[in-house]
């Protein structure tokens, strides 16, 4: 028996993110309350070591089952909407059990990845505006066909893991728009599957009807929210974005979790030449994003914490105590900007200056370090975007779980030196979400409105002039550093 919902109820947003997954309550003015975390449990099969990673389908029904029951003492909700990572893949057989179930890390078909885009990598860009191929469904479909042929054989669906939990909860087999381009399933400009896919041999059979980020694609058929309406949001990064208000034209936003994509908003598609960046739709309207990913930063940093043995808010605590510049301790945790066509592994390094008995380099600059490291990265892509754009950056935000050190927040102000609207939560990709949700159950008439009742409030970090005069000569060096390392693992390979 369903509960009455009135207007105001709150949305509840399930967040398949890339720690875990997480049930969040988000009230009609915009409040967020996380009400249940469940961390994923991943496993690496001996037929995928060592860089694949996989889901058990079994242990991830009972996580989301846990995470909606917990939630569910918060009701009656106006509707349970899913958002979720972007190459997060269910490979499904004709019961709807998932016989192969990949989270975004899983980069198993390396070898198959590559051998597509040797074939088909500007076909494949021109479509889909994603590369490289090994983190799309048809690189990953190859993968079960070559290693296990009865496996793929038994494949009738192929979906993105958080419509496929929204399968799961309606019974009805459909796919966001944004989490299909991003997946290598539809044409960003014919929004129809690509033509690549038939020489790829992946039947378009395989592909449930695509509907627009935003829609009710049914209700929930059992359990606490029964007859709740059910709102594919589409993909998390998005979705941030819209948490962060960031839905007009030149309009920039950094979710800064586990890692950190730096998206601009855009009226039309935009491709790089070079093809060093990703193109994708966002979850709005008529509009798209451009996105230069400054990589490992919520990862970096509790990789550096952990090091360290230190918990995060503690060693955020000590890194406030160093100086803008770290004392010329500097990190280097990944490319100094993304190249898309060319993703592969390098080297990292933390360099500290010489002889230790005058530098004596301390705890807390290391650990300033690393998010000075993220800092440069994020100017670095920035400064990318605006290359592929040919426009300045307008306005400038960030949020994800990065975003609730207030230290970070004005190492990143610093080291762009512009001014940084943090966002009220860190959990944006659910209060997109919930925007979304609000919009397609006629709260509100349009995304920009909703977004601005929802998500308006927000924090402005202005840049101090004598940290950013520093971070400016320490941004130079970090940006040489970050290639000679690059080069390095370049001739290397």
């Amino acid at each position: 028996m369903s509960t009455l919902r009135v207007a105001a109820d709150p949305v509840v947003v399930v967040d398949a993110g890339t720690s875990g997954l997480r049930a969040v309550v988000v009230t009609a003015d915009g409040t967020v309350r996380v009400a249940a975390r469940e961390p994923w449990e991943m496993r690496t099969p001996p037929d995928a070591a060592s860089f694949g990673r996989e889901f058990h389908a079994a242990s991830v029904l009972a996580a989301l089952a846990r995470v909606i029951e917990a939630a569910s003492a918060g009701g009656p909700f106006a509707a349970l909407a899913f958002t979720g990572q972007r190459e997060g893949m269910a490979f499904v057989a004709e019961d709807g059990e998932a016989v192969y179930l990949a989270p975004n890390i899983d980069a198993r078909a390396a070898a198959e990845g590559m051998e597509i885009d040797a074939r088909l990598g500007d076909v494949v860009y021109a479509a889909t505006g994603h590369l490289p191929s090994l983190l799309q469904a048809p690189a990953k479909l190859s993968w079960l066909r070559r290693h296990r042929p009865a496996d793929a054989a038994a494949v009738r669906r192929a979906l993105p893991l958080a419509d496929w939990l929204a399968t799961t909860t309606t019974g009805a087999s459909m796919t966001s728009r944004s989490l299909a381009v991003e997946n290598g399933l539809l044409d960003i400009r014919a929004g129809t599957p690509p033509e690549y896919l038939t020489d790829l041999a992946f039947d378009e059979a395989l592909l449930p009807p695509t509907i627009a980020d935003g829609s009710i694609a049914g209700t929930v058929r059992a359990g606490p929210l029964a007859g709740t309406p059910v709102v594919l949001a589409g993909a998390d990064t998005q979705c941030a974005l819209v948490g962060m208000a960031a839905i007009a034209a030149g309009d920039c936003g950094v979710p800064a979790g586990w890692s950190a994509p730096v998206q601009i908003v855009t009226a039309t598609p935009v491709f790089d030449q070079k093809r060093r960046t990703w193109t994708g739709v966002h979850v709005g309207p008529a509009a798209f994003v451009l996105e230069s990913n400054a990589s490992e930063t919520g990862r970096g940093w509790a990789w550096a914490c952990a090091m360290l043995g230190r918990q995060p808010e503690d060693a955020a605590r000590l890194a406030a105590q160093a100086p803008p510049g770290s004392d010329d301790v500097m990190a280097v945790l990944g490319a100094r900007a993304m190249r898309a066509s060319a993703m592969s592994a390098g080297t990292g390094a933390l360099t500290v200056p010489l002889p230790l008995v005058m530098s004596d380099p301390s705890p807390a600059a290391v650990l300033r370090s690393v998010l000075e490291a993220t800092a440069y990265a994020v100017r670095a892509n920035l400064e990318q975007l605006e290359e592929i754009t040919g426009a300045p950056i307008g306005r400038l935000a960030l949020g994800g779980g990065m975003s609730r050190m207030p230290l970070f927040a004005q190492i990143v102000a610093d080291a762009v030196d512009r001014p940084l609207e943090v966002a009220t939560t860190p959990e944006t990709s659910a209060l997109g979400a919930a925007v979304l949700a609000s919009v397609a159950l006629g709260r509100h008439a349009s995304l920009a409105t909703a977004a601005t009742a929802m998500a308006g409030g927000r924090t402005i970090v202005e840049p101090d002039a004598a940290a950013s005069a520093v971070y400016e000569d320490c941004y130079g060096r970090w940006c040489a550093m970050a290639d000679a390392f690059d080069r390095g693992a370049m001739e290397g390979e």
